[in-house]
Order: C-alpha cells, then sequence, then structure tokens
C-alpha cells in the first residue's frame, strides 16, 4: 500500500505539468505551441477616417469632373467633354464614338504639311481650316494619294499625336459628305491628340489656323477668357435622321502648358444654331475651372 505522502507528491506532479501547459509568456500572449509559430497580420483595410455621411477622402468627387458633369447634365440632348494633357484625361457625359465631320481637317493639314516638308500653309489648307472649306479639304485629301494612302498619312499624324486607337475612314460612307469627316472620333481620343497639336512643326502652323477661324467657328471655347491663346476647329453635320451633330476641337495654352478639349453636342431640337449655343455652355465649365485643367508642356 502507498502511503499518503506518495499520493500526494503524485497529484502534485500532475497539476506542475497542467500548469506548464498553460503558461502565459511575458509579453501577455499565450506561449508557443509545438505546432509552429503564430504570425499576426495586420488589417488589410485602414480603418475609414471619414465622419457620418461624409465620404471618405478617395471617394470625393473631383472638382473638375464634377463641374463638367454638371455642365453636360445642362444641355438638353445628348453632350460630352473631354479634357487632356499630360496623360490624365477627365471626362463627362456620353463616351460614344461620333463622326469627327471638319474637325478632322486639322489632321488632314497637318499630314499635308508634314508630306510637303515646309510649315508655310498654302491657301487650301487655311481655307480648310479658317473657313472649314469642304472642297479646299477634299483637294488636299486627294493630293496625299490615293483614298488607303491618305488615311495612312492621316493616321500616321493621329497615332504621333498620342491617338493609336482612331482608324481614319477611307471610304465615303455616306456619298455627300467626306470620307474622313465621317472618321469615328472618341472626345478621350480627340483631347489627348489636341493636347500635342503644338508639339510638332505641322501642328504649330495648324494651331495658328485654328486661332483665325472665321465667324461660323467663333463659338464654344472660341475667344476663351483667362486663357493665354486658344485655337479651334468646328466639325458639324446632319446624322441620318437628319439632327445636327456639333463638335469642336481646341487647344488651349495658359502659363500652366497645354489643354486638348473636345467638345461634342447633339442637340435636343437637331439644329445647328441650339448645337453651337449648348458648346458654348460647356465651354463656360472649361473657363471657370481653367486653373483645374490637366496642362503640360510638350
Amino acid at each position: 500500500m502507498r502511503s499518503s505522502t506518495s499520493i500526494r507528491a503524485a497529484v502534485l506532479l500532475v497539476l506542475a505539468l497542467s500548469a506548464t501547459a498553460c503558461t502565459i509568456g511575458d509579453d501577455g500572449a499565450a506561449a508557443p505551441s509545438s505546432a509552429g509559430p503564430t504570425v499576426a497580420t495586420a488589417p488589410t483595410t485602414a480603418p475609414s477616417t471619414a465622419g457620418p455621411g461624409r465620404p471618405a477622402p478617395s471617394q470625393r468627387a473631383d472638382p473638375l469632373q464634377a463641374a463638367l458633369t454638371r455642365a453636360v447634365g445642362e444641355v438638353p440632348g445628348g453632350a460630352s467633354i473631354a479634357v487632356a494633357a499630360g496623360g490624365r484625361v477627365v471626362t463627362a457625359g456620353d463616351s460614344a464614338a461620333l463622326p469627327a465631320w471638319s474637325t478632322s481637317k486639322v489632321p488632314l493639314v497637318m499630314a499635308a504639311l508634314e508630306r510637303s516638308g515646309r510649315q508655310q500653309a498654302t491657301d487650301r489648307m487655311r481655307a480648310a481650316i479658317t473657313q472649314s472649306d469642304n472642297d479646299a479639304a477634299e483637294a488636299i485629301w486627294d493630293s496625299l494619294g490615293t483614298p488607303a494612302q491618305a488615311g495612312a498619312a492621316v493616321q500616321n499624324v493621329l497615332h504621333a499625336g498620342g491617338d493609336a486607337r482612331t482608324t481614319v475612314q477611307t471610304r465615303k460612307v455616306r456619298p455627300e459628305y467626306s470620307a474622313f469627316g465621317q472618321t469615328l472620333w472618341t472626345d478621350d481620343a480627340a483631347a489627348r491628340f489636341a493636347a500635342r497639336i503644338p508639339c510638332s512643326p505641322a501642328g504649330l502652323t495648324a494651331l495658328g489656323l485654328m486661332q483665325q477661324v472665321a465667324g461660323n467657328q467663333q463659338w464654344g471655347l472660341y475667344g476663351l477668357r483667362g486663357a493665354q491663346s486658344v485655337g479651334v476647329k468646328g466639325g458639324w453635320g446632319p446624322g441620318t435622321d437628319g439632327a445636327y451633330v456639333v463638335r469642336q476641337l481646341a487647344v488651349v495654352q495658359t502659363e500652366r502648358g497645354t489643354t486638348g478639349v473636345m467638345l461634342s453636342v447633339r442637340p435636343a431640337d437637331g439644329a445647328l444654331a441650339s448645337g453651337e449655343a449648348a458648346l458654348t455652355t460647356l465651354a463656360n465649365a472649361v473657363r471657370t475651372h481653367l486653373g483645374a485643367l490637366p496642362a503640360a508642356a510638350c
């Protein structure tokens, strides 16, 4: 028979072993188990600093984006806008590609200037941009070779200007209108290209013509107050339903650099005059936010 002393010693040994298995470490955490170390991970999302009803900083609206969106909403019918420079593009409204109409005459004239090797505009080039003369533009197109060759020349200009997406139309999809005028051009691609117009000798010559447009294009961003200079090229024409699409390609230069812009409207009543007035509404939003526009030097 075991003595009571032996029994008490065995009990004390069991209790001691149990206590060792639940020892609390020096840092207040449970001691590592024999299965291996446990790694603590930080939360993947930082706590929000936004108060009740207030968006987090990353969710707050860009003031320029908000202003352009409001301006687009004020236009009866459909409207859209893009401003671009230095790799940044801000857009508002419907982003669908629309016929370029006569805004396409800018890269067309630049292609002809590059082909000639001279930087002095011809009478046809001047008429095509300042007057938006269709016959002059068609003659320039023909001077570039076959439709395929002319399209390639104009597309090379677009690519050099940062627009690698647009495909120049070389076939007269609507016989009464030029092929190049029916090129589908999105606002953002056009704005990217416009921002780079002053960055080549041919572009500088074309920009000089855009700064001298006649009365049939003196709307929208033309004469924009607060800018050092503005060059514009309008484009307009009826859709297959007879309702006008009115667009304006623009180069806005301020002390901060150059901004490319494309404005597009499809007025509710389908009238050209309504489209011109709507473009001026969009231009007012640009004017009041000149300091927030993306801008860059060449």
